[in-house]
């Protein structure tokens, strides 16, 4: 606040009274007076000392002591007495004491000494900057009775306490009361009411008054600063220039002259002479902690004009942070300095800050193509695509955009954002349609991955509606021909593979997967299907040379290993059904030299082929020598049964026990020969005259679920035994009456009940075929086609998708123990149980019956992998490690199995913290894979190098993971959030807000995810503020003014 002037109008009012005071006095002699006399003076020492309490105490004894005198002397000391009474009470702010003083000032007015207390409690409101109050108490003054200097006083004193207060009308209307008299007031006067011509925009009439206060060398060293603002307001920047560079450069006389540095140097910035304007800028932004937004702009624009990318980029980047159009231009200007200095990350962030604020409408668009540009060039699709997809019509860089769509589309990941977007397009240019293409026929891929046959044909299909690509196009026919091969529609694979073919000659570049050599492949298996063995020969021959001339070249394992290994088998096959062994034989044991996945199956084919032969005894040794050397294969019980029926062809019977009853000792659970080697064993024991040891074989096939004509061989052996052997039909019959459902009856209406009902199944009329077969399982429980017809009940609700409904049904035929319906209802029941009901108890349960009842390799391996699944969805943290390594162990796995144990061996070691471990295993998940479980993999192995605190290498891993992962967009979020933590740590808060703001502007899929990312941004936010140096607020008091405090000065 500026000083203001000594009150000076009381001077004679109170020398009046004292000298009329004194003059009386001197002529009392009474003792009362004397002494109230006395008393007064200590009073009026002790308020001079500020003992105001004490003094007030002494004046209301003066008031009592002198009550009952009424001289005129003692009057006038008792008036006094009460003013200053008052005045104390006032000063105390006790609750009385403006009650004291109005009732003074209407005891004595018109009374000189009543204007006397307004005007003392006036101004002690006024020092005390109760403002409101002084202009009150001053109001009550009446002007007419005070000296022209009073007035000056007062007016001022009111014109300044609505000047503060902001009632700028108010004010000026005191101030030009007085602002030509002369006095102490004078200059004051004038200075204020420049300032309110000045906050009018009234510059000349500011000019004008300042000139006045100029004259006053308390003034004088302000009056520079407000003329360099007028300068300033009025554009007059060469008069600016012209009367403040001199006496800044002076250096003295003159305050704020930091301020006055700036506004020149904002002078010379909007004549473009950027050189001059720097230092003096710079100089005020390393003197100031807060500045106004414009300001750093300024700077920040001065330096970029002058080169200075370096200092420009740190001043922008100040400003960048604001919702404004000034933080708007100083992004926009960040993104190309950034570009100049050939940092593309930095830009891009920078122009998408400036793409995502509305105030200019032109630069908003550039940023965003630019941005869009960017963010192609930098792989960051999806966002590429947001950006362009907000270009409008009118746009001048529509037609470029539209372009830049197809680049993007051509190369992108996220197959079903670019098929959405595609689709929405009337109008597609050759480019587009090549996109479009290439999205159908990725997103089918993702598709048949995942399992979605159904969905994946479709996405296939559309591929091929827009055939600009010719591999793409190949492609699409290949994987249609397979998923045709998959659902058992031979006839149409055929010709989509024969396709495929014919096209396949005259293109390049086709991958292993979809290529000659392995279409070849799926043909063999369509003509073998069909029992063609003769064109399957041809076409399995075909793909085993194709793969062997071309192995160098493949490094897809599973076309190296299953698929080879697999047609050599099935070569080996085709010969044997020609009765052309040698060359069979050739094939096999190039099997089982390569040790490919099914070798043992190659042995035993082998010993059958010495049977074909007529050489039993090397049959029976190749037998032999398989079970011995692999008892645990899916072949072993094959072979012990093929060994039985080789020793009764050779007449050896007994030698054929022993086989047999392993069979049903040892392969109970996984076997379908557990019923035909006991009717074998009761067979052999019959011949051998062993009745009792027969009817116990044949007896136990009863309880071994048998199917019905099981059941009717062994029950008409028993019948031949008892009836016609014995001649005990009553044992006969009492055997059967002890199995409920095997009761002997005439009338064949169970057989009849059954067969309708299986009709309506056999039919695909599952609606039909369910309450058909539920009446059956009512009427018949325990008949033989019980157990069948359960399982053919789950299967219809299933085709009717009541998977509540059909998990019951075939856990009825998994309880009932091995049968010929066993394994299919394991299968069928642990995929419902967890891809369908989500029961993942359940499905533990299921896959594990499964791994241990299968009866191939790659049954084991699905089912292995499904229990591994199951058991890390319930945190069985032992169980999934045993799966995981399992599979990880099971050669018989391929390529994509072993990478889906990595990649839970891996979860677990991030779960245990555990994290060189969990490295690797998802280093191995990264290497072998590209589907959603490798782009968790990508987001974990980033987060551990965060947790681990190697920010840049977490970076790193971070950018990567999310153009790697572009098509999963739940992981690409939660990476963008992890990135964003990185750049925060790193004190990049800038970049950290830009990534988390891009973020919510493009994902909106997962609620979860999105609150994260608010939360996240509210705390980047939050710092941003706490460190900024922008100060577009103001600290003053609310409805008072902020004034010169003097700062500022040289």
């Amino acid at each position: 606040m500026m000083p203001l002037p000594h009150p000076t109008f009381r001077a004679t009012i109170i020398t009046v009274c004292f000298f009329l005071l004194s003059a009386g006095l001197a002529g009392q002699a009474t003792t009362v007076y004397t002494d109230a006399w006395r008393i007064f003076k200590k009073a009026e020492a002790d308020q001079a000392d500020n003992l105001l309490a004490k003094a007030q105490r002494q004046y209301a004894e003066v008031l009592k002591m002198l009550l009952p005198v009424h001289q005129p002397e003692a009057e006038l000391l008792r008036t006094k007495a009460e003013l200053n009474q008052a005045k104390i009470a006032v000063k105390l702010g006790k609750v009385e004491g403006e009650k004291l003083i109005l009732d003074f000032v209407r005891r004595y007015q018109p009374d000189p000494i009543a204007n006397e207390a307004l005007l003392e409690v006036a101004n002690f409101y006024f020092n005390e900057n109760e403002l409101e109050k002084a202009v009150d108490y001053y109001k009550r003054v009446p002007s007419e009775l005070l000296t022209p200097d009073q007035r000056a006083e007062m007016n001022f004193r009111l014109g300044y306490a609505n000047f503060v207060q902001k009632k700028f009308g108010d004010a000026k209307r005191y101030f030009q009361l007085s602002k030509s008299t002369q006095g102490d007031f004078y200059y004051p006067t004038n200075y204020y009411l420049g300032m309110i011509y000045f906050f009018e925009g009234n510059y000349d009439g500011a000019v004008g008054q300042f000139k006045i206060a100029e004259k006053s060398p308390e003034y004088s060293q302000y009056i520079p600063y407000y003329l360099t603002q007028i300068f300033f307001a009025q554009r007059r920047y060469d008069e600016l220039i012209a009367y403040a560079a001199p006496l800044i450069s002076a250096g003295r006389g003159v305050r704020n002259t930091k301020e006055m540095s700036q506004l020149l140097g904002q002078a010379y910035f909007e004549k473009g002479d950027y050189a001059r304007a720097r230092p003096l800028l710079e100089e005020y932004a390393r003197n100031n902690r807060r500045m106004q937004e414009e300001e750093l702009y300024q700077l920040g624009f001065t330096q970029y004009k002058l080169n200075d990318f370096a200092a420009a980029a740190k001043s922008f980047q100040e400003v960048a942070t604001q919702n404004s159009l000034v933080g708007q231009s100083a992004s926009y200007y960040l993104g190309d300095l950034e570009l100049r200095k050939g940092n593309g990350a930095a830009a891009r962030t920078a122009f998408g800050t400036a793409s995502r604020l509305d105030f200019d409408p032109a630069l908003k668009e550039d940023a965003l193509f630019n941005y869009a540009k960017l963010s192609y060039e930098l792989d960051y699709p999806a966002d590429a695509i947001t950006a362009i997809e907000s270009l409008p019509p009118s746009s001048r860089y529509f037609l470029q955009g539209q372009e830049l769509l197809g680049e993007i589309f051509n190369s992108t990941r996220d197959y079903q954002r670019a098929l959405d977007i595609l689709e929405r397009m009337p109008n597609r240019t050759p480019k587009l349609e090549e996109a479009y293409q290439r999205a159908a026929f990725g997103r089918g891929m993702e598709l048949l991955r995942a399992g979605d046959d159904a969905a994946a044909k479709v996405l296939l299909d559309k591929s091929l509606l827009r055939p600009v690509d010719a591999v793409l196009r190949a492609q699409s026919i290949y994987w249609l021909a397979d998923l045709a091969n998959r659902q058992e529609d031979y006839p149409t694979s055929i010709n989509l593979t024969n396709q495929f073919l014919t096209l396949a000659r005259s293109v390049q570049g086709l991958p292993p997967q979809s290529s000659v050599y392995t279409a070849n492949y799926l043909q063999g298996y369509n003509y073998l299907k069909q029992n063609n063995h003769a064109a399957s020969l041809d076409y399995f021959t075909a793909a085993v040379e194709g793969i062997e001339r071309n192995l160098p070249y493949i490094t897809d394992a599973d076309v190296r290993e299953r698929i080879l290994g697999d047609a050599v088998l099935r070569a080996g096959d085709a010969y044997l059904s020609r009765n052309q062994y040698d060359q069979a034989i050739r094939f096999y044991n190039d099997a089982i030299n390569r040790k490919t996945t099914g070798y043992v199956y190659a042995l035993f084919q082998k010993a059958m082929i010495e049977g074909l032969r007529n050489r039993n005894a090397d049959k029976v040794l190749a037998l032999e020598q398989l079970i011995q050397n692999y008892p645990k294969s899916e072949f072993a019980d094959d072979a012990l049964y093929q060994l039985a029926l080789t020793y009764q062809q050779l007449n050896r019977p007994q030698e054929a026990l022993p086989p047999l009853r392993r069979i049903v000792s040892e392969y109970k659970v996984n076997s379908t020969l557990v019923n035909q080697s006991l009717l074998q064993l009761g067979l052999i024991s019959y011949n051998l005259g062993n009745r009792e040891a027969a009817i116990n074989y044949y007896k136990q096939v009863f309880s071994n679920n048998p199917d019905a004509g099981e059941s009717a061989r062994a029950k008409d052996a028993l019948r031949e035994i008892y009836v016609d052997d014995m001649g005990r039909a009553d044992l006969f019959f009492d055997f059967f009456e002890t199995l409920p459902g095997q009761e002997v009856n005439a009338d064949g209406r169970e057989a009849i009940t059954f067969e309708a009902a299986k009709g309506q199944y056999e039919n695909g009329n599952y609606d039909r075929a369910i309450p058909a077969l539920t009446d059956y399982l009512r009427q018949y429980p325990r008949a033989p086609n019980a157990l069948a017809a359960t399982f053919y009940r789950g299967d219809s609700y299933v085709a009717t998708r009541r998977y509540n409904e059909a998990l019951p049904d075939y856990e009825t035929v998994v309880n009932a123990g091995p049968s010929s319906y066993y394994l299919p209802a394991l299968k069928k029941g642990s995929l419902i149980a967890y891809n369908s009901l989500q029961d993942f108890q359940r499905a533990f349960r299921l896959f594990a019956q499964l791994e241990t009842a299968a009866d191939t390799e790659e049954t084991r391996v699905d089912a292995q992998v499904g229990a591994l699944r199951a058991a890390y969805r319930l945190k069985d943290t032992r169980a999934t490690e045993e799966y995981a390594r399992k599979v990880a162990n099971n050669p018989a796995a391929p390529a994509d199995q072993q990478t889906t144990a990595s990649f839970y061996l891996g979860k677990i070691a991030y779960d245990r913290n555990d994290y060189p471990t969990a490295r690797t295993a998802f280093e191995r998940v990264m290497a072998n894979s590209d589907d959603e479980q490798t782009a968790e993999a990508r987001y974990l192995h980033a987060n551990i190098f965060y947790v681990q605190r190697d920010l840049d290498k977490a970076q790193s891993l971070a950018l990567e993971a999310n153009r790697e992962s572009s098509g999963y967009p739940y992981w690409v979020a939660k990476t963008v959030i992890l990135l964003a933590d990185v750049l925060r740590d790193k004190g990049d808060i800038y970049n950290a807000r830009a990534a988390l703001e891009a973020l919510l502007e493009n994902y909106d899929e997962d609620a979860t995810v999105v609150a994260e990312a608010r939360q996240k941004l509210a705390i980047v936010q939050n710092q941003i503020d706490a460190n900024s140096r922008i100060n577009n607020g103001s600290n003053v008091q609310p409805g008072y003014l902020e004034l010169d405090n003097g700062g500022g000065g040289n």
